[in-house]
Parts: structure tokens; sequence; C-alpha cells
């Protein structure tokens, strides 16, 4: 009887370690969004690939406004996370300082009012599956740094 009670404690003990590890293992990936994204898919031979390009400028209230311009490229909000794939559809994914903060659905973004220093917003563009277009190997992407001077 001893074996058996022995057992299931064990058992039990490491059942919920495991659980609570592998749902750690999933919250840190989560945080950190460079390390968690959804893939990557590759525009066919023979189609007109998506290309992406942009510029971040600062306002006069002094926030942060990224200016992107897509071509052969439509913003189908409707259809984000769904398995329909078009080569020339979907939305874009941003990413300010190596950390995703948000989809994009349009050409316009405000970052709003940042720190001063050195920053890098980098902007993917992504089926409605999430997966992120590329072409030769390449992601299709537009990167920029910039820097930030508080008055």
């Amino acid at each position: 009887m001893y074996r058996i009670t022995s057992f299931i404690i064990i058992f039990s003990f490491v059942s919920v370690m495991i659980y609570f590890h592998i749902q750690n293992g999933h919250f840190q990936a989560a945080d950190d969004e460079e390390e968690h994204h959804h893939g990557i898919i590759a525009v066919p031979n023979g189609t007109a690939a998506p290309s992406i390009d942009g510029e971040v400028m600062e306002d006069s209230s002094g926030s942060w406004l990224l200016k992107i311009k897509t071509t052969n490229f439509t913003f189908t909000p409707e259809k984000a996370g769904k398995e329909e794939i078009n080569y020339n559809e979907g939305h874009a994914h941003i990413y300010l300082d190596g950390k995703k903060i948000n989809r994009l659905y349009g050409n316009y973004y405000n970052l709003g009012e940042l720190e001063s220093g050195i920053h890098e917003v980098k902007v993917t563009v992504n089926a409605n599956d999430h997966r992120v277009f590329s072409v030769m190997g390449e992601e299709i992407s537009f990167k920029e740094r910039f820097e930030v001077n508080k008055r």
C-alpha cells in the first residue's frame, strides 16, 4: 500500500510540475514576440510580390507617426486569422525595439510619445493567417532606426 500511495503522490507532483513548466515556457515566448512568431510564407515565382516602404516622423505634438506605403497589397482586416491565403492581401505587424506592439490595417499608425534615445521600428507584411510573406528567403518588411531627442 505504501508503494501505491508513494507512486500516486510522486506522479501527481511530477505531472503538476510538467504542466507549469510548459505553461511558463509559453508565456515567456509570448512576451518576446520576435521569438514567438507565426512563420513565413513564400510568395511563389510569377506572382506579383507585395512590397512595403515607409517613414517615421515626429508630429507637432511630440508624438511619432509611422507612415507606410505598400504595392501589390490590400489590407483586409475582416479576414485576419483566416486560413484563406491570397499573396496580395492581409495585414501588417508593427514591432518597436524588437517587441510586437500591434497589427496594422492601413497606412498610418501613431507610435505615441517615445523615450529619448535610438529606436527601431519594423513592419512586416503578413498573410491573413499571420505568417510573414517572403521573397527569395527574405521577409517582406520595412525597417527604420530613428533618434528621439526630448526637448
